[in-house]
C-alpha cells in the first residue's frame, strides 16, 4: 500500500507540532514560556530534539554535544594549560604524571593543577580506582577547572579498599573473616541482576546468622564475615566491600568540571558514594564571579548508601549550590539508598542552578537487597529550592517516595521521559504515598508527551495546594491522581 506521507491532509511534521508523537519522527521540542523566562543561563540555552521510535524509548538530542558545551565555560578539555596523565599501572611515588611515567592516583593530578592556578586535563587509563586513588582521596579537591577523561575503557571508582584473599573463620566455618572497619554495603562482583547491576549481600545481625545464611554478611565495627551466595572464596575480585565516610568524586570550590571518555566505550563507572552526600558531590561554598559547569557524559553512579547505624543515605549525585549548569548526557545513578539525581540550592546566596538530563536512567532507589533499613523520600529525580531542571528522554522507576519529588519553587520540563512505579516510602517509616511524579509546595512541572507508567495502587501524578503539573500531547493516566493544585493541559 502507498500513501501520500500525511494523515488526513495533515503532514508528520505538522502532527508533530501539535504534540503528536509519531514513531520514528525527531519533533523539535522546545521550552515553556515560563520556564523559558526563568532560565538565566546566558552562555547555553538549549535547542532539543526528541526521536519517537516505534518501540522502545525515546532519544533525545541537544544542539551541541556535551564537550562542545562545557567549552561554553571552560578551556580545561579544549586548551588546557597541563595535561596530567593517570595508569593503574602507574606510581604515586616514582611518576611524574606524564604519559610515559604516569602517576597511580587521580589525587595527584588534582594537587599539581591546584599547584599551578590554571585549568587541567587529566587522562586517565581504564582500571579500578578505590579509596587511595580517587580524585577526593586525602582531601582533596580541586580549586581549578578540571577536566577528566577516560581512556582504553572503563575507568571504576569507589569507596572500597582492596583486601588480602582471607581464609575461613575458625569458628563460623562457612564464612570468610578478616579486619574491615565501616562497611555500608557488600555487592557480589561475579553476577549481575535483570537491571544489570551487582547483588547485594544481605547483612545479618551476627556472625553466627551469617554462617547459616550464604549470600549474606556482618560487620562488628572492626571485623566483618562474608559468606557468599554461591560459596565461593571470598576475594577481592569477586566481592567488594564499601565504606562510608569517603568521597570518590567531591568538588567544595566554585569551579567547572568535566567526566567522559576519549570515545564511546570509555567512561567512569562509581560504586558507592560519601556519607550524606552522593557519588559525584558538588557542593561549593561561595558564589563564584562568572558561571560554571559540571558536564559528565557516559558515566554510572550506584550502590551508595547502606545500612547500620547511623544510616548512610548516599545519592548517586548529588549538585548542590552550583552558579552555572549541571548536564548529563546518557549516565545512570540507580541502586541507591536515596536519591538518584538531586540538584539543590540552599546555602550559597545569589547561586542559580539548573541541571539538563539526557538520555539518563535511575531506578531502584532507596530499596536494595542487602539492606536492612532505608531512607525516607529516596527519589530518582529530585529538584529543591528555586533550580530549574530539563530531562530529556529519562528513564526512571522504582523510587521510594516519589519517582519524581519536586520541592520548594523549582522548576521542571521534561519531554519524552518515562516516569515509571514507585513504592512509597512508609514501609521505611515515612508517609509519602507511592507516586510516579510528586510536585509540592510551589513548584511547577511541565511534561511534554511523556509516560506514566504506574500500576495499581500507584498515583500518578499528585499536587500540593500552590504547585502545578501541566502536560502536553498525553492523555489521562491510567491511574489516580491527587490535584490539590494544578493538574491541567498547556
Amino acid at each position: 500500500m502507498r500513501t501520500s506521507g500525511s494523515i488526513g491532509s495533515l503532514s508528520p511534521k505538522a502532527l508533530g507540532e501539535y504534540g503528536v508523537p509519531l514513531a520514528g519522527y525527531a519533533l523539535p521540542t522546545a521550552m515553556p514560556a515560563e520556564f523559558a523566562a526563568a532560565w538565566s543561563v546566558g552562555e547555553y540555552v538549549p535547542e532539543a530534539r526528541v526521536t519517537y521510535p516505534a518501540r522502545g524509548l525515546p532519544v533525545a538530542s541537544l544542539d551541541k554535544s556535551p564537550a562542545e558545551i562545557f567549552d561554553l565555560f571552560s578551556t580545561a578539555r579544549s586548551a588546557p594549560a597541563n595535561t596530567y596523565y593517570v595508569s593503574p599501572t602507574g606510581s604515586d611515588g616514582a611518576g611524574n604524571g606524564t604519559q610515559g611515567n604516569p602517576w597511580r592516583s587521580m589525587f595527584k593530578a588534582v594537587i599539581a593543577a591546584n599547584a599551578s592556578g590554571q585549568p587541567a586535563k587529566v587522562f586517565v587509563a581504564a582500571g579500578d580506582y578505590g579509596i587511595f586513588y580517587n580524585q577526593a582521596a586525602q582531601a582533596n579537591y580541586p580549586t581549578v577547572d578540571m577536566a577528566f577523561i577516560a581512556t582504553g575503557g572503563r575507568v571504576v571508582t569507589g569507596t572500597w579498599a582492596d583486601f588480602a584473599a582471607p581464609t575461613l573463620d575458625a569458628t563460623y566455618t562457612n564464612t570468610y573473616s578478616f579486619a574491615y572497619a565501616n562497611c555500608t554495603r557488600v555487592i557480589d562482583l561475579a553476577n549481575v541482576d535483570r537491571d544489570g547491576f551487582h547483588p547485594d549481600l544481605k547483612h545479618v545481625d551476627s556472625p553466627a546468622i551469617c554462617n547459616r545464611m550464604p549470600g549474606s554478611w556482618h560487620q562488628d565495627g572492626a571485623n566483618i564475615w562474608i559468606n557468599r551466595a554461591d560459596g565461593a572464596a571470598v576475594t577481592a575480585q569477586n566481592t567488594r566491600v564499601l565504606r562510608s565516610g569517603v568521597a570518590s568524586w567531591q568538588v567544595k570550590n566554585p569551579v567547572s568540571i568535566y567526566l567522559g571518555g576519549q570515545d564511546p566505550t570509555c567512561g567512569f563507572d562509581n560504586q558507592g558514594a560519601f556519607s550524606t552526600g552522593g557519588g559525584l558531590h558538588y557542593q561549593p561554598t561561595t558564589l563564584p564571579a562568572s558561571r560554571k559547569a559540571v558536564v559528565v557524559e557516559n558515566c554510572t553512579f550506584r550502590y551508595g548508601g547502606g545500612v547500620l547505624a547511623p544510616l548512610h543515605t548516599g545519592n548517586g549525585i548529588s549538585v548542590h549550590d552550583l552558579h552555572g549548569l549541571a548536564l548529563f548526557s546518557n549516565c545512570d545513578s540507580s541502586n541507591n539508598t536515596a536519591d538518584g539525581f538531586n540538584c539543590n540550592q540552599a546555602s550559597v546566596a545569589n547561586a542559580k542552578g539548573h541541571m539538563i538530563t539526557v538520555n539518563c536512567r535511575s531506578v531502584k532507589l532507596g530499596l536494595s537487597t542487602g539492606q536492612t533499613t532505608v531512607a525516607q523520600s529516596a527519589n530518582a529525580y529530585t529538584l529543591h529550592s528555586d533550580v530549574l531542571g530539563i530531562d530529556l528522554a529519562g528513564d526512571y522507576e522504582r523510587g521510594a517516595g516519589g519517582t519524581v519529588r519536586n520541592i520548594h519553587s523549582s522548576l521542571m520540563w521534561a519531554a519524552g521521559s518515562r516516569f515509571g512505579h514507585d513504592n512509597g516510602d512508609r514501609m521505611n517509616g515515612g508517609a509519602v504515598k507511592p507516586t510516579a511524579v510528586m510536585i509540592n509546595d510551589t513548584a511547577q512541572a511541565w511534561l511534554d508527551r511523556c509516560e506514566i507508567d504506574a500500576g495499581p495502587g500507584v498515583l500518578g501524578f499528585y499536587t500540593d495546594a500552590g504547585s502545578a503539573i501541566r502536560t502536553r500531547g498525553m492523555g489521562p493516566n491510567r491511574v489516580n491522581d491527587v490535584a490539590n493544585g494544578t493538574v491541567e493541559a498547556w
